[in-house]
């Protein structure tokens, strides 16, 4: 005995995929963004030191990459709201390309940074060493 459904005149169509809801789907990318800042939350100042944040020239995306061009971060922002679908993609599209290019631009100077916080921290750990010897010094000729 075989279990195929009957088609019938009330049903016509049921077996079509649904029609493709853009706001439900918009929704759920937010949710999911959303989780992912959160997780990313302990990580902030490392990826901000690491990373470039551009928004769209009319203020509708914000896209935040890594120095190597790896998207982190796609920030829907309330001018969106009236922009078409097709046109908010090519804005994140477009967004991304300039903040990659920034990101690859900046890549020496955020490299530097890091360069020069680790010879900051040689310089003082050395200091406070030379600091720590001489008043050892200091105390070993008042003893004698």
């Amino acid at each position: 005995m075989s279990e195929t459904p009957q088609s019938d005149a009330g049903n016509a169509g049921a077996d079509k995929a649904e029609a493709f809801d853009l706001a439900d789907f918009m929704s759920d990318f937010e949710k999911q963004m959303a989780a992912l800042r959160q997780r990313a939350q302990p990580a902030r100042g490392l990826i901000d030191a690491t990373s470039v944040r551009l928004v769209s020239d009319g203020g509708e995306v914000a896209v935040t990459v890594t120095i190597s061009g790896k998207l982190v971060d796609v920030e829907f922002l309330p001018a969106a709201a009236s922009v078409a679908p097709v046109d908010l993609a090519a804005l994140v599209v477009d967004t991304y390309d300039r903040a990659a290019t920034a990101a690859r631009e900046r890549t020496h100077d955020i490299v530097e940074g890091f360069v020069d916080h680790n010879a900051q921290a040689r310089n003082l750990a050395r200091r406070l060493m030379d600091q720590a010897a001489a008043e050892r010094a200091r105390r070993q000729s008042e003893e004698s």
